[in-house]
């Protein structure tokens, strides 16, 4: 399987941002979507656990999108080039995480509510950082900015000042055991964006990251939850932060690249 498709047609269009500007830590993923490309080979098209197969998808894979080293740049080209395609449903291949903000902003114009789902070990709620309020570790305040609700699944690492934030906004709900996540979803009315940071998983499973943080989730615990999630309208999804140089296995590209997969399947198969 290969998500680089010769289709040209579908809804659904996986994309790469190729940007790491403001990564904090170690720099690499960049490299991320052309990794979570190439181990997409080593899998099947189908599904045993949601019995689906991606050769019933209409999909295509848009390649890269060129992106200069500023991050300003970088929301300008991300932006510009989602809505100049109008791209329905995105599929982003990041990348660190500040690739997710402007497509959630394409998104949060299309709708008169949105909900990004955020897994992750960060809470990414800074004001600020390394002189740029578009790092990836402000993406979930610019988001909260936008007037989107998010939902906060796995966060372990945050400020104090972040903490506060959490607490006291009415827009951030915060799950702390993943099987709580269906339930919550069940309840929640308008469409939703996923965005899954690989370092939500412990290190043993995902060390090809710049900021591995201990005691995460497993991959078997996070799919188990993720077939379990009710019917939403999803608008799209990413998979950030893998950074090729710090797998040399490959187990955090493969690990993206069956994330990818069955998000796909379970709500567009």
């Amino acid at each position: 399987m290969r998500f680089l498709s010769s289709k040209e047609f579908g809804d659904v269009v996986i994309l790469g941002v190729p940007f790491d500007s403001t990564t904090c830590f170690r720099p690499g993923a960049r490299f991320g979507p052309d990794g979570i490309r190439f181990f997409s080979e080593n899998l099947e098209e189908f599904s045993p656990s949601l019995k689906k197969s991606l050769a019933s998808v209409e999909f295509t894979d848009a390649g890269n999108v060129e992106v200069p080293a500023d991050p300003e740049g970088m929301v300008d080209a991300v932006y510009s080039f989602l809505k100049e395609k109008e791209i329905t449903f995105p599929v982003v291949l990041g990348g660190d995480h500040s690739v997710t903000y402007p497509v959630v902003k394409y998104l949060a114009e299309k709708v008169q509510k949105l909900t990004v789902v955020h897994f992750d070990a960060h809470a990414d709620l800074r004001n600020e950082y390394s002189g740029t309020p578009f790092s990836h570790a402000c993406v979930m305040r610019r988001v909260l900015d936008l007037g989107v609700d998010i939902v906060q699944v796995g966060i372990r690492s945050m400020t104090e000042e972040e903490f506060s934030l959490r607490k006291e906004s009415d827009r951030i709900t915060t799950v702390e055991r993943l099987e709580e996540l269906p339930a919550l979803l069940s309840q929640i009315k308008s469409p939703v964006y996923f965005t899954v940071d690989i370092d939500f998983f412990d290190p043993a499973f995902a060390p090809g990251t710049g900021t591995p943080e201990p005691c995460g989730a497993s991959p078997v615990d996070f799919f188990e939850t993720l077939y379990k999630l009710p019917t939403v309208e999803v608008l799209g999804f990413d998979v950030v932060e893998v950074s090729p140089p710090y797998d040399p296995s490959g187990i955090t590209q493969a690990l993206g690249a069956k994330i990818v997969r069955e998000f796909i399947l379970k709500f567009w198969g």
